[in-house]
């Protein structure tokens, strides 16, 4: 999701949730693999929206140059599948063992870039654990 992130400590007995936002799904990865359905993996691209916070000056200059309100940030297959994964009922354990059942040397080490992906999201106020 991004070079500089902070990786937090994620416990494997962690649930990540997704906080309320607005997001959508994409266009569709076409991958011929049932296993992703069967796990709740649309295969298709996430696409989250993050509303800007401007300042008075920002917020004029928006409105001058018509910049738009909500900055769209579409997320990678991987990302995708991790979005979805995140139903606030599994754990970081399933998470990782579904993601690594579903894209094998594709995610390795999966529990690293699983736990870095949550971290950004964390960051991004878009996910908390339980």
């Amino acid at each position: 999701m991004g070079d500089n992130v902070m990786i937090l400590h994620i416990g494997i007995d962690s649930i990540p949730v997704r906080l309320p936002c607005l997001w959508e799904h994409g266009i569709s990865y076409d991958t011929q693999d049932r296993i992703l359905e069967d796990h709740g993996i649309s295969d298709k691209q996430v696409v989250i929206f993050i509303e800007k916070d401007f300042n008075r000056l920002e917020r004029l200059l928006a409105r001058l140059t018509g910049a738009p309100r909500l900055l769209r940030r579409p997320l990678d297959r991987l990302n995708s599948a991790l979005w979805d994964l995140i139903d606030g009922n599994r754990t970081l354990s399933q998470i990782i063992q579904i993601m690594e059942d579903c894209y094998d040397e594709e995610i390795i080490p999966a529990r690293q870039r699983c736990s870095e992906s949550i971290s950004k999201l964390i960051e991004l106020n878009l996910v908390e654990l339980k």
